[in-house]
């Protein structure tokens, strides 16, 4: 039996590492930073009792502002305690952030040094939070630097009373109206997708070495890659963020064998003249998800790696991993017969259900194109202080979507487009009444319409249509900088088109799909 086998609640997992194997290094960085599963679960403790002298205890939510590092896992652990962790989106601006702060009324704030400029604009912006805590460079008057909070709490076990229902943490994500929404995830949904993607997925091993760089408050990042790494007993190489050459340097020299990339990053190595001369040779497994694969960058780069073994999920934050394109399929997708797999997303994991639904509520038959509902134990519990936003996708056990798709006979899945018209941009997501709404603020523009078209970087880039009003000109370069300001760089617009009137329908909605065809054609 391993710890994670035997887990009901999260640190059941770190306290069981560290007594089955203390010495094995957890976690290490490209600077020569390590810590072992021992020193990861004695800081965590620390960090507990530390936290709780300044009243921070079960129930209390605690956010962290920063790049992946070992520490982002320290904090994780807090949930040791039943203390709620939320990881914020660092490309967010200040005013973003605040909201998601005020939303669930956090109490403290890791930042770490890249982001203390960011957070100092948070300060007013968040009344609940009254305590800030800096990882790794001092940061003047009020801030509590992180080392010392490890330094003065006890390494003893916390004996706060956790259960696998309590809320362990909350990731943020927007919703059609652009409204935040914390998904609020249990120790139960955290531990069931670890377990699902440490073993039917990704088959990790305590021999296996991660590479981890995608961001870590996304649940690709934490919940499907990094987390069932350590979970399993893992050595893991965290990256603050995905550079090609860099990314290409540490899979050589620490002899990763596995590895979560989305397709653009995967776009990027590919592109480097190195690769192809590269001793690539322990790496077993290129997990791939986040974000639709084009069939012809997967065919690049099964070709460019043919020792090594793919695999995709398909899931959300919500609904966890629901379903997995394994390596067998894989294997059997490079012969011409049946290359239709490449586009398939997998069939539904352990414990999973999906069904197609009609627009009527009827379940639908193989090959009808509908939206999917899931039904698993490993779902968020709902939208944090939200029941309205979780009754309208949670219904009767079966989870919405907003994914269009459709099964084949064999019971493989295919999404074929979003119900709700959502961007997947550079493995993020973008929704586009989100960035309207900012378009619109925009002092000369009339009408305007966000829309995602197909970009050989990003997979999908973000664009605008745009109806100027009259007598007020403007630049597309303007009106792009505008956004920016108000908005993360990756949700603002690429480009801008000027149009003399949007489509719509009879009720007055604009036909995003027209527009996606129109623009994609240029």
């Amino acid at each position: 039996m391993t710890p994670l086998s035997q887990a009901t609640v999260l640190g059941d997992v770190l306290r069981g590492h560290s007594q089955l194997h203390p010495a094995k290094v957890a976690v290490e960085t490209l600077d020569g930073r390590s810590v072992t599963f021992a020193q990861l679960n004695s800081r965590v403790n620390s960090l507990v009792a530390s936290v709780s002298t300044v009243g921070i205890s079960k129930g209390a939510r605690v956010a962290i502002l920063a790049r992946n590092m070992p520490e982002y896992l320290e904090v994780f652990g807090l949930a040791k305690a039943g203390i709620v962790v939320v990881p914020l989106n660092w490309r967010l601006t200040s005013a973003e952030i605040a909201k998601l702060l005020t939303h669930c009324e956090a109490e403290l704030v890791f930042v770490d040094h890249a982001h203390l400029e960011v957070a100092s604009g948070l300060r007013s912006g968040a009344p609940s939070v009254r305590h800030w805590v800096s990882i790794g460079a001092a940061a003047g008057d009020g801030w509590i630097p992180y080392e010392s909070l490890i330094a003065s709490g006890t390494d003893e076990e916390p004996s706060a009373d956790v259960g696998p229902a309590d809320v362990c943490c909350l990731i943020y994500t927007s919703g059609t109206t652009g409204a935040p929404k914390g998904v609020a995830i249990t120790h139960a949904s955290v531990l069931g997708n670890a377990r699902t993607s440490a073993g039917e997925v990704l088959r990790l091993s305590p021999n296996d070495r991660t590479l981890s760089v995608m961001p870590m408050f996304h649940a690709g990042g934490m919940w499907y890659h990094f987390f069932p790494s350590i979970a399993a007993g893992c050595t893991t190489l965290l990256l603050p963020g995905f550079e090609a050459a860099t990314v290409l340097r540490a899979l050589i020299s620490h002899r990763i064998t596995n590895v979560h990339l989305v397709p653009t990053m995967i776009s990027a190595l590919l592109a480097l003249p190195q690769v192809q001369a590269a001793n690539l040779s322990a790496l077993r497994l290129l997990f791939y998800a986040a974000s639709s694969m084009p069939a012809e960058l997967l065919r690049r780069a099964m070709q460019a790696l043919p020792r090594c073994e793919f695999v995709q999920s398909y899931g959300s934050t919500e609904g966890g991993m629901v379903s997995v394109l394994d390596m067998q399929a894989h294997r059997q997708a490079r012969e011409p017969a049946s290359e239709h797999l490449l586009l398939s997303c997998g069939k539904p994991c352990a414990q999973r259900e999906v069904r197609i639904v009609g627009a009527a509520g009827a379940v639908l038959a193989s090959r009808e194109i509908g939206e999917l509902e899931v039904r698993s134990p490993d779902m968020m519990l709902g939208y944090w202080h939200n029941p309205d936003a979780t009754a309208v996708v949670l219904q009767s056990g079966w989870l919405k979507t907003g994914d269009l798709g459709y099964a084949d006979e064999e019971g493989y899945l295919y999404i074929v487009d979003r119900k709700n018209d959502m961007i997947i941009t550079g493995g993020e997501n973008v929704y586009p009444t989100e960035v309207e709404g900012v378009l619109y603020r925009d002092l000369a523009v009339q009408d305007a319409a966000v829309f995602g078209i197909p970009d050989s970087v990003w997979v999908e880039k973000v664009v605008a249509a745009v109806v100027l009003k009259p007598g007020t000109p403007a630049t597309e370069q303007e009106i792009i900088d505008r956004t920016r300001a108000r908005l993360a760089g990756y949700k603002c617009p690429k480009a801008v088109y000027f149009v003399s009137s949007l489509p719509k329908n009879g009720a007055g909605k604009v036909l995003r799909a027209v527009l996606r065809r129109q623009f994609a054609a240029r």
